[in-house]
């Protein structure tokens, strides 16, 4: 048996489609990962065919988004059933996409990348450590299938959460999707939060960071 250390999608991003609250991750204690037998099939992500997309909003309704560069991650079956997996975001590789000028897109991304959020530097890597898939039984068609219970580490902050995605097993890969939101304030991302600051006004940042991931892995 070999420890599985899954790793995790760091902000990942979220679509502005449909009710918030059907989005909303499931925050809860941290889980406890397994172990997995070494037989497992192992499934790797193609990073070129895998996308965190990202979407941050102000109290007023504006706000921007952008894409995070995924460096790894993989997804193991065992019996012909998902049992865990993880992915790993390359912080370092954070997209502005909503703002054309270079010299603003510039500075907004350094924000982004400084302490005042996701302190790059001293975090390179957020992770998403995947415990267990858990199928949706009454799922229809276009809808979830799957919820996914793991551990969101950000800034080297860990806590448990859960949410809904869409898994398809095809011949020799897997597909996956999901939306959802979390809550940045939890790991420690402070600049415009209400929970850290008052009399913000105009200036408040939700603490709702949105998130839609898109994965493709091919069997190894």
């Amino acid at each position: 048996m070999k420890l599985f250390a899954v790793i995790a999608a760091t902000m990942v991003a979220m679509a502005s489609c449909g009710p918030q609250a059907d989005r909303k991750a499931e925050v809860m204690e941290q889980l406890e990962l397994g172990e997995i037998p070494e037989d497992v099939d192992v499934y790797r992500f193609n990073p070129d065919l895998s996308e965190v997309a990202w979407e941050g909003r102000r109290i007023t309704g504006g706000g921007h988004d952008g894409t995070i560069g995924i460096r790894s991650g993989e997804i193991y079956v065992y019996d012909g059933s998902l049992l865990a997996g993880y992915v790993e975001i390359d912080m370092t590789r954070i997209v502005v996409l909503d703002i054309e000028d270079p010299d603003m897109n510039a500075r907004l991304k350094g924000h982004l990348e400084s302490d005042d959020f996701f302190s790059v530097a001293d975090y390179p890597v957020a992770r998403l450590d995947i415990a267990s898939f858990e199928a949706l039984e009454d799922a229809g068609q276009d809808e979830p299938n799957y919820r996914v219970n793991g551990n969101l580490t950000i800034k080297g902050i860990t806590h448990g959460m859960a949410f809904d995605a869409t898994i398809d097993m095809l011949e020799g890969r897997i597909t996956g999707m999901a939306d959802f939101t979390f809550d940045r304030s939890r790991y420690d991302v402070r600049f415009g939060s209400g929970r850290f600051f008052e009399n913000l006004g105009d200036n408040l940042i939700l603490d709702d960071v949105f998130m839609t991931i898109n994965i493709l892995a091919e069997m190894q």
